[in-house]
């Protein structure tokens, strides 16, 4: 097969995973389901577009590697042993009866021994991804059943990876016995023990190594697929299937300080291999063979022993409290496991196309059929507990009580004290558990109304400053939190959908919220800081918002934010600090990786943005506790807020020092214009960062040049000397217009006038003034100067392709996008690049031009017309525009800002 062939099939089988995973949610119908159908209609037995080729079967054996490793990483074992004697009851229950239920119809059907095994085996394990999801679509994640299903869906899991060992070890040797048996039981039991205590042990020092040592973004994750695939190699040397030894490797990640990385850097590679292992499945089915009777007879009777033996499961909770049927309904249905069982047993010769046609068709047929009768039972149980009518009155001690570990209710409460109760159970359940009645109260309150009030909110405060992580696994498997924050529903919603996570509870974590609180309890430092917070409560909803608008646009999250903010029943500054927060979540990071980041100007400019100690240890804080800074990067982080703060800390560096500076040289500049009140009022007016950047003299002078100002498309120039040989000062006042410095400099440079430094200060009036120190053999002529700047106001304005220069851009200052060019040096290049930012509607406020071996260097600040940091779209025009050069022609220009937006945000200084 040739390259092109290969990566046409891996074409077709993405955008069909895709498209079919799209469908499927929309449908409410899990992903799973409809990328197996997509693998019908691409393969064989429909359109015939993909076939079974080994590059594809490659593939899904890496995508179901990585499931299981996803699977291991999002299981605790802590929380495997502590599933609680009914869970575990019931996966035993679960995984024996249909076990024995299927080798025994397999049997009846005369099969042989090795096939009536992989089909028992088969019809074990409960899909704890469709479980939890289709629990948590009806908020009943909280529920003593749903506790129950999905604490026995992890453990079968495990037991079913027991028993495909066994039977795949069985298979290869062909025969079945009562010794072969129990040897092969022993030796999977001793991998997994073995493997799985010397992984635990090996894994956290390992990857603290490299998380320390490493300097590259990828190579963390790189390690985690290795050591995942060397065990994945030990378990094939054992003669066990490969995905065991994945699944012991993701248990072994799971220990490490890095997981939650991993996890997260890992999740992409899934998103396009995991779903070649589904599609394969389908592949490998024949259409054809659905609705042959002996087919569908086979997976009538195989689905009567997979529902029967899920069903009689719920006889292992027998005494514990729980609607048993609810349990039995929520085992029912199958999902990756039986697919992998099915689809190594095809693979191995054995399982025939009828048996694996039967077998898909069931696990299908599962998946499909039980969130209609979990959602019957369900709101049949919620019905006949709300007829029992709560009390009106709290009982003495609270609505809530803790005894021997376990917090509980005392009675039911009101509708109206639904969330009250909630938030306080939930802080309580972080160091007790929560007993019968209280899951049951949770599980059917439903879709009654919960509002918040101050009382609730200072609850919710308290669940974010103290509830561990146990607090919020309450409030979202209750389905509480969503209901009660509804602007955040729909990013829990997504979430709790995705199609690659295998756990939703996991998915919906609060991962900034714990990685605060991780970073205060292990960090002298960052307690330190966190201490000295006026205001923490604003830290913590910050980073409630963030972690749930993760995949939101910024503009959106900080909309979500002002609405909980509203909702919540807090201030203006509240809002304003808490929408900063989340807009700038990610300013500091990209500050600190900026070359001179540590250097006088950025940390100014910083420190002045922030405006208050306040919000810089804030984000300071949010900076860290995102997990994913590299040991550079937060030395760096660190060093930036010690300089922030120290400037805060000096109010003479970011206000009244640098104000008093700033009113000197106005007072200077105005003595020197005595006898000219027009400039003198021209100067009191003067940007403050203008006064800053040039001498009392120099600005006097140019303020006697701007009045009276020019007529629109005129321009008044003078030339003096700079003070040192063949170097000039050249002043140009002007009205505020569109693309005017692209006109200048075009002028400059139609004379053969090099410029080495330029200042542009613009006043609220729209006055103008452009002052370059350039250099030239004789002092340029003023008049022909104004001459061909006229001239260029009505001339098209034109650059030349610059096909070699390369343009980055990124957000390392508060105001400005920073554009940075490298381009062979040559005359008119600052012209070129000025026309370029003028074509695409960009503002140059500063820029700093130097040449190296030939090539120039320069860096600008940009925005757009309107003040902002440029969008996409526009860094996409700007590039195009210098590569590409401009054509001779007039476009249309934006619009200047218009005088009442320069005077509400304050004249505008441009240093070039």
């Amino acid at each position: 097969m040739n390259v092109t062939d290969v990566l046409l099939d891996i074409l077709v089988v993405l955008l069909a995973a895709k498209v079919a995973a799209e469908l499927a949610e929309r449908a409410r119908v899990p992903a799973v389901v409809g990328e197996i159908l997509a693998g019908l209609v691409i393969g064989p037995s429909v359109l015939h577009l993909v076939g079974g080729d080994e590059v594809l079967r490659v593939l899904g054996e890496l995508g179901v590697i990585l499931l299981l490793l996803g699977v291991g990483l999002e299981m605790d074992i802590a929380e495997l042993g502590a599933v609680g004697r009914a869970s575990l009851l019931v996966a035993c229950a679960g995984v024996a009866a249909p076990f024995a239920l299927g080798y025994g119809a397999a049997v009846g059907l005369g099969e042989s021994g090795t096939t009536a095994l992989f089909i028992g085996a088969a019809l074990t394990a409960t899909s704890v991804g469709v479980t939890a999801r289709v629990f948590g679509d009806l908020r009943a994640l909280a529920t003593v059943e749903a506790r129950t299903v999905l604490g026995a869906a992890v453990a079968d899991d495990v037991i079913g990876l027991v028993i495909l060992t066994v039977v795949v070890r069985i298979a290869s040797k062909g025969s079945v016995s009562v010794a072969s048996v129990v040897g092969v039981v022993a030796l999977a039991v001793a991998f997994l023990g073995v493997t799985a205590a010397a992984g635990i042990r090996l894994a956290p020092p390992l990857f603290d190594l490299v998380h320390r040592v490493s300097r590259s973004a990828g190579t963390l994750v790189a390690v985690a697929l290795a050591f995942t695939l060397a065990f994945s190699e030990l378990a094939s040397a054992a003669k066990l299937a490969p995905i065991v030894g994945a699944f012991v490797a993701g248990l072994s990640l799971a220990r490490s300080r890095q997981a939650e990385r991993i996890r997260r850097e890992l999740a992409p590679v899934g998103h396009l291999f995991i779903p070649v292992f589904f599609l394969q499945i389908g592949i490998d089915a024949r259409v054809e063979q659905f609705a042959h009777p002996k087919v569908l007879a086979l997976a009538g009777l195989l689905l009567v022993a997979a529902v029967v033996g899920k069903l009689v499961s719920p006889i292992g909770a027998r005494g514990a409290p729980g609607d048993k049927a609810l349990i039995g309904l929520g085992m029912l249905p199958r999902g990756e496991v039986g697919l992998i069982f099915a689809t190594l047993g095809l693979h191995g010769g054995i399982l025939g196309q009828d048996l694996y046609a039967a077998l898909l068709l069931v696990i299908l047929a599962t998946t499909l059929v039980t969130p209609s009768l979990l959602r019957w039972r369900l709101n049949r149980i919620r019905a006949e507990s709300r007829r029992t009518a709560g009390a009106s009155v709290a009982p003495e001690g609270g609505w809530l009580r803790t005894a021997d570990d376990v917090v509980d209710l005392v009675t039911q409460p009101p509708d109206h004290a639904a969330l009250h109760v909630a938030l306080r159970a939930a802080l309580l359940a972080g160091e007790a558990r929560p007993g019968a009645r209280l899951l049951e109260w949770v599980g059917t309150l439903g879709d009654v109304p919960l509002r918040w009030d101050e009382e609730a909110t200072r609850e919710l405060l308290n669940v974010l400053e103290r509830g561990p992580v146990r607090s919020w696994r309450f409030l979202e498997l209750s389905g509480v939190l969503e209901r009660a924050l509804p602007e955040l529903a729909e990013s829990l919603r997504r979430k709790r959908t995705d199609p690659f996570e295998l756990d939703p509870t996991r998915a919906m974590r609060w991962e900034l919220l714990e990685g605060l609180r991780d970073l205060c309890a292990g960090d002298e430092r960052a307690a330190a800081e966190y201490a000295a917070l006026a205001k923490p409560d604003r830290l913590l909803l910050a980073a409630l918002v963030i972690d749930a608008t993760a995949d939101e646009e910024l503009s959106t999250a900080v909309s979500t934010a002002r609405r909980l903010v509203h909702r919540f029943g807090l201030g203006a500054a509240d809002e304003e600090d808490i929408a900063f927060l989340v807009g700038e979540r990610g300013l500091l990071r990209a500050v600190a990786a900026r070359p001179d980041a540590l250097g006088e100007e950025p940390v100014l400019q910083l420190a002045t943005h922030l405006g208050s100690p306040e919000r810089a240890r804030a984000l300071y804080l949010l900076t860290l506790a995102s997990g994913d800074l590299d040991q550079w990067q937060r030395q760096r982080v660190e060093a930036l807020h010690e300089l922030v703060q120290e400037v805060l800390a000096h109010e003479d560096l970011t206000g009244r020092e640098s104000a008093n500076v700033v009113e000197r040289r106005r007072i200077e500049a105005m003595r020197q214009t005595e006898g000219d009140p027009a400039a003198a009022v021209r100067i009191r007016t003067a940007p403050r960062a203008y006064l800053l950047s040039q001498a009392p003299a120099d600005v006097a002078r140019q303020a006697a040049l701007l009045d009276p100002m020019p007529r629109r498309k005129t321009v008044a120039v003078a030339v003096t000397p700079a003070g040192q040989p063949r170097r000039w000062l050249v002043d140009m006042a002007a009205r505020d217009q569109p693309w005017l410095l692209a006109t200048v400099t075009g002028a400059l440079t139609a004379l053969g006038v090099t410029v080495d430094r330029a200042v542009a200060a613009t006043w609220p009036d729209g006055g103008v003034i452009e002052a370059f120190e350039v250099e030239s053999d004789a002092a340029p002529d003023p008049t022909a100067l104004a001459r061909e700047v006229e001239r260029g106001f009505s001339a098209p304005l034109s650059s030349p392709p610059l096909p070699g220069a390369e343009v980055t851009f990124d957000e390392g200052s508060p105001w400005y996008t920073i554009c940075r060019v490298g381009a062979e040096d040559r005359p008119g290049l600052l012209h070129a690049l000025a026309v370029a930012f003028a074509a695409a509607g960009a503002d140059v406020h500063s820029a700093t031009v130097q040449t190296i071996d030939g090539r120039a260097l320069d860096r600008f600040e940009l925005t757009d017309r309107n003040g902002r940091r440029l969008d996409e779209r526009t860094r996409a025009a700007i590039a195009g525009s210098i590569r590409e050069g401009v054509h001779r022609r007039r476009w249309r220009a934006n619009k200047p800002a218009t005088r009442s937006k320069q005077a509400a945000h304050g004249p505008e200084t441009r240093v070039l």
